[in-house]
């Protein structure tokens, strides 16, 4: 019973690999399955916070949250990853709220990190509103600590009835301007 039991733990232990930990800005492609793209330096740390800006007269909210060990699945390859997501609010200068995305939990938010650059950068990707319409990338660039630059480029979308219903909202609600600062509150 004793070999058994000795036998069982030898096997598990070959059987179980350890996970690969890696620096956040490493090529999710050079590594193998199921590693850990881990924020080692803490470089997503400075961009956590709720920020605002004014644009076009409506006062624009951003929440950035992180979410450590995220799994991620891009084409074959599996990871998980530390990330940010942003979940905003946009309000007129009566202090109505045009679109608020504040209500959604963190990871089902449709603003999500997908690159850390050298320069204090941080790419995202936006999924879009209805329809998936306005669909970008957005940017947040480090200034100091208490402000960052947003850019938000919208893709192309070609709506037609068969991939967007009639009724689907599709106004751009997020500031499509370069360079508009937000200050960390």
């Amino acid at each position: 019973m004793k070999n058994i039991f000795l036998l069982s733990i030898i096997l598990l232990s070959f059987s179980c690999k350890a996970q690969q930990t890696y620096s956040l800005d490493t090529d999710y492609e050079t590594v193998s399955n199921y590693s850990y793209l881990k924020d080692i330096n803490n470089e997503l740390l400075p961009f956590i916070g709720t920020w605002k800006a004014t644009f076009d007269n409506k006062e624009i909210t951003i929440k950035v949250d992180k979410v450590d060990h995220h799994y991620t699945k891009l084409g074959t390859n599996i990871y998980y990853k530390d990330v940010l997501f942003i979940r905003y609010s946009i309000k007129s200068s009566q202090g109505t709220i045009i679109k608020s995305t504040m209500n959604l939990t963190v990871q089902n938010s449709n603003i999500e990190s997908i690159a850390i650059f050298p320069n204090q950068v941080i790419s995202f990707i936006y999924s879009g509103g209805d329809c998936q319409y306005g669909w970008g990338d957005v940017d947040l660039k480090l200034v100091d600590a208490t402000h960052v630059k947003w850019r938000y480029q919208p893709e192309g979308v070609i709506l037609t009835n068969l991939n967007c219903p009639n009724g689907a909202d599709t106004t751009i609600y997020l500031p499509k301007t370069p360079d508009l600062v937000f200050t960390k509150q």
